[in-house]
């Protein structure tokens, strides 16, 4: 399975290997002095397996430049002051106290005073005090996957609901103060018993389909940015949901050949032959079985070049930027396109290198912040606790 992600990321990747300026991190030695991370970060390596759960962290870095890490699994968020200086850990509480807190998630932003969750499995968002006292609670009736404050009761959520034979993606915008949302944007894909029908399955397709609701959302200039991989479409809506431009992308889309389609469905149907268990049970086998044929019969229905998308991420720049990813997670192949807001196109291209951090450069632990960058990232040739909550400069 991951030769194949590789194949697929690697190919993704290769539309954005153009000459681009190397964008060298430094970490910044006044920030964060003296934060004890083996106890600040104790929960990286798993106690089960002792095996790394870091991924499970999320950064945001508020406005006044104060930042929250979120350990939500443990019912834990340390917070830290402008200065990177760990100030303390809130638990979150009910006044009611025979009602606990169900299924937490981190923190996706602040209203005001007050903090706010992602959605949990049921729809619920908790929105907490400094102290851990959860105020107020909202619910809403599908599957948040991101979050962003865009004012002090306005927030800005893409997410994901299941129908009876699709799967429907979705931006909205949800007034706090009423509960009401206004979609602004959605899609839909088709769930795996329409694709069943068909009987057969193109992998590429299905990773194009999947990244359709890929909605990417940033907030710049006090105006909501809605983009899209596949379509290549930047939306700019206010905060009330109004739409107020829409614009293609400047750069082209990445596209695979009927050849390049074939050697990743036959990657695929190699990679299920190889996951094939052994003695197990019948109905264990003729689901993979099932699954394998279905791959094998629909390598004879690619007869066309298929777009796979203008990005993979984007991620909120400086200024009024935005940075466009090829595929972040490939090492030294990050390079991304800076896309300006106010001039409605891309201004440069980019890579981000650093030699002291194993960079992660993902939404949820690499933020962009007034001229700074900021990140939970894994210290190289570290001994004892690994992991930092770091800012960088620019070299």
């Amino acid at each position: 399975m991951k030769n194949l992600l590789f194949i697929i990321v690697l190919a993704i990747a290769t539309c954005f290997q153009v000459d681009a300026q190397v964008i060298k991190l430094v970490p910044d030695e006044t920030y964060g002095v003296g934060n004890d991370w083996n106890k600040i970060f104790d929960t990286y390596y798993d106690t089960l397996d002792g095996r790394p759960n870091g991924l499970r962290k999320q950064l945001v870095v508020f406005d006044d430049g104060k930042a929250i890490v979120s350990h939500a699994t443990r019912n834990r968020y340390s917070l830290f002051d402008s200065n990177g200086k760990f100030l303390k850990n809130i638990t979150l509480y009910s006044a009611d106290k025979g009602k606990k807190p169900r299924n937490l998630q981190p923190v996706e932003g602040k209203l005001g005073n007050l903090y706010f969750t992602k959605a949990n499995n049921t729809g619920d968002i908790y929105l907490f005090d400094n102290n851990g006292l959860i105020v107020k609670e909202l619910k809403i009736k599908y599957q948040a996957l991101e979050m962003l404050a865009l004012d002090d009761h306005h927030i800005a959520i893409y997410g994901g609901t299941s129908w009876t034979n699709k799967y429907r993606h979705l931006v909205s915008i949800l007034d706090t103060k009423t509960g009401k949302e206004k979609i602004l944007c959605d899609k839909f894909s088709e769930s795996s018993g329409e694709l069943k029908n068909k009987g057969y399955f193109i992998y590429t397709e299905g990773k194009r389909d999947d990244m359709k609701g890929q909605w990417q959302i940033a907030k710049v200039n006090g105006k909501l940015i809605v983009s899209n991989p596949i379509d290549g479409l930047v939306r700019t809506y206010d905060f009330s949901g109004n739409k107020i431009s829409e614009k293609l992308l400047d750069w082209e889309p990445q596209t695979l050949t009927v050849e390049e389609q074939i050697a990743l469905q036959n990657a695929r149907i190699k990679d299920l032959k190889d996951e094939l268990p052994g003695e197990t049970d019948e109905r264990v086998l003729r689901f993979y079985n099932d699954f394998i044929t279905f791959y094998e019969n629909g390598i004879q229905h690619i007869k066309e070049p298929i777009n796979m998308g203008w990005f993979t991420m984007a991620i909120k720049g400086n200024d009024d930027n935005i940075l466009f990813f090829g595929d972040a997670e490939v090492a030294g192949q990050n390079t991304f396109h800076v896309y300006s807001v106010s001039k409605g196109q891309s201004i440069s291209t980019g890579s981000f290198q650093c030699e002291d951090y194993d960079l992660a450069l993902t939404k949820k632990r690499f933020v962009c912040h007034n001229g700074f960058y900021y990140g939970v990232q894994v210290l190289k040739n570290c001994d004892g606790m690994p992991l930092r909550l770091v800012r960088f400069k620019q070299e």
